[in-house]
């Protein structure tokens, strides 16, 4: 059985989904397709690479995933092909590959440009489906394809620690209204004291990490550590990103005290 995943920046009120599904089945009957996100603010490639990074490990081995957020090959000059923990990523040279993966990607493809039309406006569609189609019918990725490396890097934007306190920030609001950030448990723990205080706006704190959502009563905010080992601002029932003005980028501190 074939695993393809789907992620995109198409919304969920476009044909767009439905056409790519609809070639998938054309090209490739026995697909089973996975539909991870189609609500990705457009071209972001960070909360693309989020939510694809943390859903990816849950997926079959060999299952392909076609990336469609910012894939304009004038604009990028390379389609890539990535084989990583016995999976396959197909999208553009956007900066997204350079934020999924936590180590250097195993192998990584460049697609043979006589495959390409330059001004596609939806490679998405007329490419990177035919990719899929010949890996899954097993032909040679060497007969299409030449051995690369991804040329555009991003940087994630990583905490900043300093003796008594952690500076980090908020990566993704999920479809709760849960805050995310990109303070792991690991580094809290390296840093904890015998206090502590997770500064969400100025002058709100929490200084208690919950150990579920129901640890508080409705309507009240608290902190936990996601099935990801991340760092959440979370209200129970309740949307905390609308209610306490949290937004993706702002700035979350912990401060730690004796």
């Amino acid at each position: 059985m074939a695993f393809i995943t789907l992620i995109s920046d198409y919304g969920h009120n476009s044909p767009y989904v439905a056409s790519l599904k609809g070639l998938i089945y054309s090209k490739i009957p026995n697909a089973t397709i996975i539909d991870i996100s189609h609500s990705i603010i457009p071209h972001d490639i960070l909360q693309t690479a989020y939510i694809l990074k943390n859903s990816s490990l849950n997926f079959p081995e060999q299952t392909i995933n076609i990336i469609s957020v910012d894939t304009s090959y004038t604009k990028h000059k390379q389609f890539l092909i990535i084989y990583h923990n016995k999976q396959y990523y197909i999208g553009a040279d956007n900066g997204v590959f350079s934020l999924l993966f936590n180590e250097k990607p195993e192998e990584v493809y460049a697609v043979n440009e006589n495959l390409i039309i330059q001004e596609d406006l939806f490679p998405d569609k007329n490419i990177f489906i035919s990719l899929a189609a010949k890996i899954i019918h097993g032909e040679d990725l060497n007969s299409f394809t030449t051995p690369s490396k991804i040329n555009n890097i991003k940087q994630n934007v990583s905490p900043v620690v300093e003796e008594n306190l952690i500076r980090g920030s908020i990566v993704f609001i999920d479809g709760y209204g849960n805050a995310i950030t990109n303070i792991s448990r690991k580094l809290f723990e390296n840093k904890t004291k015998n206090r502590f205080a997770i500064f969400y706006r100025r002058k709100d704190k929490i200084s208690y990490i919950s150990k579920n959502y129901s640890d508080v009563s409705n309507g009240t905010e608290l902190a936990l550590f996601n099935e990801n080992g991340m760092l959440e601002i979370a209200m129970n029932t309740g949307k905390a990103g609308q209610l306490l003005g949290l937004n993706e980028g702002g700035q979350i501190f912990i401060e730690f005290y004796d």
